[in-house]
């Protein structure tokens, strides 16, 4: 019986190694190697300010708009045939162009009225043939009644009868409906001016082909001209309808009188600004669409909390919108918080903003490289 044991402790001395393999490799597995986390970008940080009041002029530049404009096309395509004259500084007659004043109701411009006159011709000889048909079946049906009140003819018949008079009555309708169009647009073959005004500009020339979508002219009324700028939300109170206003242009003209005649309910979200139009008497025509003029509101006090324009990034959500990064203290680790903000004016290198509050720290410098949430170091 010696034997057995030895025998016994041979065969299990591999089993005990596997074992023994086995447990150190489930060791080695528990043991999970530390994922490296995010490296802190370097930026710099500005703390925002209290408020500061200020009295602020409000001046603002305007510009000079037509009080109205229009591009005029003609309805139907064709051969410009005639563009109204007019004598020019040489003495000599030209086309009339840009720069020219014209009464409402000229003719500017007509294309060949032959092709329309066709159209108008063929229109009265639909209509003629549509006429004599539904003459004779207008008889017919007539003829068709009478016998049939005397039971002389058979409901089929009499049904036939009926259907052919409603179906030229219809197409005589529909040719009349094709006459009065085709008339209509012989009629606007005439290119006339819809208001008295300016021509800013022409497109077309003798000969020249042209469709509905072609621009011929661009006429503006300056006789009155609309002074339109932009005013930020603290100042609309200083703004209503109907207020006189006084305008002053940059060529040292005196100073003119206008009424606000329009202001926007809403503001342009870009820029937090909103439009505002005054109307002015134009009649001597020194006012002309594209110059530059100030108007004045006078001052007002303004309280606002400014940081740099270099801590603005873009909204990415909402990319018509803006933000700023703030730093925040997470486990004592600084890290950036993305946060949305309105902005309003802008001074040198600053800019007013709603959304952030004194004390709190922007990032300045390096915030367009940021994500909300990303880590941060702050460097002098």
């Amino acid at each position: 019986m010696k034997p057995f044991p030895i025998l016994w402790h041979r065969s299990n001395t591999p089993l005990v190694l596997v074992v023994l393999s086995f447990t150190a490799l489930l060791s080695g597995c528990s043991h999970q190697s530390p994922i490296p986390s995010q490296p802190p970008r370097a930026v710099r940080l500005a703390t925002v300010a209290a408020p500061q009041t200020s009295s602020e002029t409000l001046r603002y530049s305007a510009s000079i708009l037509p009080y109205a404009q229009v591009d005029l096309m003609f309805r139907s395509s064709g051969y410009v045939t005639n563009v109204s004259q007019v004598r020019g500084a040489d003495g000599r007659s030209r086309d009339i162009g840009t720069g020219d004043y014209v009464e409402q109701g000229l003719t500017l411009a007509y294309i060949r009225r032959e092709d329309l006159q066709n159209q108008v011709a063929q229109a009265q000889a639909q209509l003629a043939q549509t006429t004599a048909q539904h003459t004779r079946a207008d008889q017919d049906f007539q003829r068709a009644k009478a016998l049939y009140s005397t039971q002389s003819l058979t409901k089929p018949n009499y049904d036939q009868a009926e259907e052919a008079f409603n179906a030229t009555q219809a197409a005589m309708d529909n040719a009349k409906a094709a006459l009065l169009q085709s008339q209509l647009t012989f009629g606007d073959a005439d290119l006339k001016a819809p208001f008295s005004g300016y021509i800013l500009s022409r497109n077309i020339d003798l000969g020249s082909l042209v469709s509905p979508s072609t621009s011929a002219f661009t006429i503006a009324d300056i006789g009155r001209v609309k002074v339109a700028f932009g005013a930020p939300d603290y100042v609309l109170s200083r703004v209503r309808l109907g207020q006189e206003l006084t305008i002053q242009t940059e060529n040292d003209a005196a100073p003119v009188k206008g009424r606000v005649t329009s202001i926007s309910p809403a503001a342009d979200t870009r820029n937090r600004i909103f439009a505002v139009e005054v109307t002015v008497s134009n009649r001597d025509g020194h006012l002309r669409p594209g110059m530059i003029a100030s108007i004045g509101l006078g001052e007002v006090p303004h309280s606002s909390i400014s940081i740099p324009l270099s801590a603005i990034v873009p909204l990415p959500s909402e990319p018509d919108h803006f933000a700023v990064m703030v730093a925040q203290d997470r486990a004592g680790k600084l890290v950036a918080n993305l946060r949305k903000v309105q902005l309003g004016t802008t001074h040198d290198n600053s800019v007013a903003v709603e959304g952030v509050q004194p004390g709190e720290r922007v990032v300045s410098v390096g915030a367009q490289l940021l994500k909300d949430g990303d880590p941060i170091q702050v460097i002098p």
